[in-house]
Formats: structure tokens, C-alpha cells, sequence
């Protein structure tokens, strides 16, 4: 595998066959990052995200999560996402250990409090 996380070409998305949200947008994301989707209201921000999450269909275009298509490999992306919606309000100064927990939840993962300990405090290795 190389060292891009989410790998995005060409991707386009219009709905009902007029408003064109995505126009072949391409887009590497290397391992190890944090990113994030800045733009005004209309930019194609969530329809980006929603395709990456199998929450939104692709009109055009590809997109890989750590080496896997997002819809042949669906499954697989999306148990590598780890999306918390934006319109789940949890409460405000809530752990880090709880928020995963339920996320971890949502993707019908069992409770592991030492697994999520072991990834929280990891250090990741950053390629060249």
C-alpha cells in the first residue's frame, strides 16, 4: 500500500440530473492526517464527505480509502471511516474515550476500552 489515505479522481456528483455539486474534483489525503473541507455553503463539502461514507452515490468519478474502492470494497471503507454525523450532539465536554465508544457503536462495533486505549495513544509513523 502507499501512503495516501483517501484517494479521489475525477469525482462528480449531480442530482436529479441538474445540479452538478461536484465537478471532477481530485483529491489525495497521505496517511496520517488530519484534514479538513473548508469552502462556502454550496461547495460540495458534505456531498465529498457522504460519498466517501457510502451515505451519497457517485455520478462519476473514483474514490479509495486506504487502497479500496468506496463502492466495490464498500464494506470494507467503511469500517476504515470513522464519520460522527454532525447533527449527533453529544454532550459538550464529554471524553474522548466516551465519543469513540459511541462511534464505535454506531458501526456496530463492541464496547473494547483496551483496543480504543491502544489507538488513542499510538504514535503514528510518519512515511517520507
Amino acid at each position: 500500500m502507499n501512503n495516501i489515505s483517501v484517494k479521489i479522481r475525477k469525482l462528480r456528483k449531480i442530482y436529479d440530473g441538474k445540479l452538478e455539486a461536484l465537478r471532477g474534483i481530485n483529491l489525495d489525503i497521505p496517511n496520517g492526517s488530519f484534514f479538513g473541507l473548508l469552502g462556502p455553503n454550496g461547495a460540495g463539502k458534505t456531498t465529498t464527505i457522504g460519498i466517501m461514507t457510502g451515505l451519497i452515490n457517485i455520478t462519476s468519478g473514483s474514490v479509495e480509502v486506504m487502497g479500496h474502492d468506496v463502492i466495490k470494497d464498500y464494506k470494507k471503507t467503511r469500517s476504515l471511516i470513522g464519520l460522527v454525523p454532525q447533527e449527533i450532539l453529544l454532550e459538550s465536554f464529554e471524553t474522548v474515550m466516551n465519543t469513540v465508544r459511541f462511534s464505535r457503536g454506531l458501526f456496530g462495533k463492541p464496547k473494547d476500552d483496551v483496543f480504543i486505549q491502544k489507538i488513542l495513544t499510538q504514535k503514528i509513523k510518519r512515511g517520507s
